[in-house]
């Protein structure tokens, strides 16, 4: 287990040092740990990790690590493992690159 600490509302990117992550569909698979079935047996994601695609980040995970952590903990865990051992590039919402890099020490990054 990584010590990474993400905050706040983010977009975990489809790529790693500039390279497509691949299959496609990790997007939707990562954010099924979090959805629910409705009334209708309809597949609903979380508010807090959506899939998406949006340019310049192509198949991607719109998410809000505080309201993650707050709801589902052990989802929380599971999303910061996958984003550090397959090192997607992660960014906030007004488009900066957030860096984090596993150490001994707690690695905290506050996003806008």
């Amino acid at each position: 287990m990584n010590n990474i600490e993400l905050h706040g509302k983010c977009i975990i990117s489809a790529y790693r040092d500039g390279t497509k992550f691949r299959p496609s569909a990790w997007s939707e698979m990562l954010s099924d740990m979090a959805a629910q079935y409705n009334q209708q047996h309809r597949l609903v994601y979380a508010d807090y990790l959506q899939p998406a695609y949006l340019e310049g980040y192509g198949h991607c995970i719109e998410v809000d690590f505080d309201a993650m952590r707050a709801d589902r903990d052990y989802v929380y865990k599971q999303v910061i493992e996958f984003i550090a051992s397959n090192h997607l590039e992660v960014y906030t919402l007004d488009g900066e690159r957030v860096h984090y890099e596993e150490s001994a020490d707690t690695a905290s990054v506050n996003a806008a």
